[in-house]
């Protein structure tokens, strides 16, 4: 294999490997010597060539999350471009003919995927971690056991598609392709990275280039009556976190729409006669697979996104739950989830039976909840949220302070942890914070109250304050 010199627009001179490594619809894609760069040529005819250098020009500076504030956190929740190829002069003339490549060359310029987003399936072959094979589908098959994580991990890939698609939504980008191809995602670590950047939708600049992915595209545009956009994004997201967690697809169901073709039957199943598969009234659309774990029994705050978004915004897409709110109902699923006996994971507390998801092992005893409130200056609060506690759980900032998130804003230093010990709980202050008990003595750094039902742990002496009441439930 030879390689080839490549000029980028900012001056760098990049050597590729002269052959593609895959070719996909618009571009071939080709590495760089050293394997730290992939670059994308579109080849064939392009008929919106100043779209598209308008597009990557401005998704590599003015809406280019990784080069504001907070850049280096974000670096790793997309695979964004870092460099542009434009030019006649950018790659050799016989390189260009070979290929087939668009004339002037342009090309796109992305980080190669970490190692970590990649495994070797069961017959040993190399293959990319997109979501089509953590998705319950005939690829998951082929996945080794190791490789398709747990319920927690799961947990964490969602909260950070959720967070990395709220980060575009908040510049006004829309993805326009989100699906199970992608979004790359390590299951064993709970990491995900959103792809293919360079068709995102730019406001006001750049129409979409793509409708999207079958599966994917949101009913109004499979119906003709809109495209891609921020609302078709909010869909797109829902039913990858459906996937992920729940591992069948949300409208996938055994309904016959049209005899005619199994094409116009999938463009209605998908589009103008969409329905949820577990639509709480409407049964008409029952799924091709067996629902062991309806989506009401990962807890209220995600059951109320994915009726949002799959009953009440299906063909209303004002009303679907985005990508803010997906991150949030996700941060609280998360203070409901416990360890089981097994190892594994489930989610608990009021509500939601002691076991795990199947209902197939259940808790050692009984969850200890803690109950969030807010002490106002008018008065008590309910947040209508909980903690659930258990051994070794680290608290942080966003279980002990109002106004919190675990965000990338956040400040992640523990300041206490729950401790189980003698046969009771305990909660251990590692802050310089004092707590208060209701009715009794301060909780300074390093000391410990015992966890018992009825406990109000007030966690500041200041007025609003969060305070933590204490139950066993089930």
């Amino acid at each position: 294999m030879g390689t080839v010199s490549c000029r980028l627009t900012d001056g760098r001179v990049l050597q590729l490997e002269d052959e593609p490594v895959g070719t996909g619809a618009e571009k071939r894609v080709f590495l760089t010597r050293d394997r730290q760069y992939a670059v994308g040529f579109y080849y064939g005819s392009l008929s919106d060539r100043r779209e598209r250098v308008d597009r990557l020009t401005r998704i590599l500076t003015n809406y280019n999350p990784t080069l504001a504030a907070n850049g280096a956190y974000w670096t790793p929740y997309y695979s964004w471009p870092v460099g542009m190829v434009d030019g006649e002069h950018a790659v050799p003339t016989d390189f260009v003919r070979k290929q087939q490549l668009v004339w002037p060359p342009l090309g796109v310029v992305t980080p190669t995927y970490r190692p970590n987003f990649y495994f070797a399936d069961r017959f040993g072959t190399k293959q990319e971690k997109e979501v089509r094979w953590f998705t319950g589908g005939k690829a998951s098959k082929f996945v080794p056991q190791a490789e398709a994580g747990s319920l927690l991990t799961r947990m964490q890939i969602a909260v950070r598609l959720a967070r990395a698609v709220r980060r575009l939504h908040m510049a006004g980008l829309a993805h326009a392709d989100l699906s199970n191809k992608n979004v790359l995602v390590d299951p064993k670590a709970g990491d995900a990275c959103i792809i293919d950047i360079d068709s995102l939708v730019v406001p006001g600049v750049a129409p979409p280039s793509v409708l999207g992915t079958p599966g994917y595209i949101a009913p109004e545009v499979l119906a003709n009556k809109a495209q891609p956009s921020i609302a078709t994004d909010k869909h797109a997201l829902a039913v990858l976190l459906y996937e992920l967690l729940l591992e069948r697809h949300p409208l996938q169901g055994k309904k016959v729409n049209s005899s005619r073709s199994a094409e116009e039957d999938e463009t209605l199943s998908m589009g103008a006669q969409a329905l949820f598969v577990e639509h709480p009234t409407d049964r008409r659309n029952p799924s091709v697979k067996a629902i062991d774990v309806p989506y009401t029994r990962l807890g209220p705050a995600l059951a109320q996104c994915f009726t949002r978004t799959f009953v009440d915004g299906l063909h209303a897409p004002s009303k679907r739950a985005d990508a803010a709110e997906w991150e949030l109902a996700l941060y609280r699923t998360m203070q409901r989830m416990h360890p089981l006996p097994s190892g594994k994971w489930t989610i608990v507390g009021a509500g939601l039976p002691n076991t795990s998801l199947r209902g197939d092992e259940r808790l050692a005893g009984t969850p200890l909840v803690a109950q969030l409130w807010r002490d106002t200056d008018r008065g008590m609060v309910d947040e209508k949220d909980q903690l659930v506690l258990w051994h070794h759980l680290m608290l942080h900032d966003w279980h002990l302070c109002l106004g919190t998130l675990p965000d990338e804003r956040a400040d992640r230093t523990p300041r206490g942890y729950v401790a189980q010990h003698g046969g009771k709980w305990w909660l251990v202050n590692t802050s310089d914070t004092p707590w208060y008990v209701e009715g009794g003595a301060a909780i300074g750094r390093n000391a410990s109250v015992e966890c018992v039902s009825g406990l109000a742990l007030r966690i500041s002496d200041a007025v609003p304050a969060r305070v933590l009441r204490f139950s066993h439930v089930g």
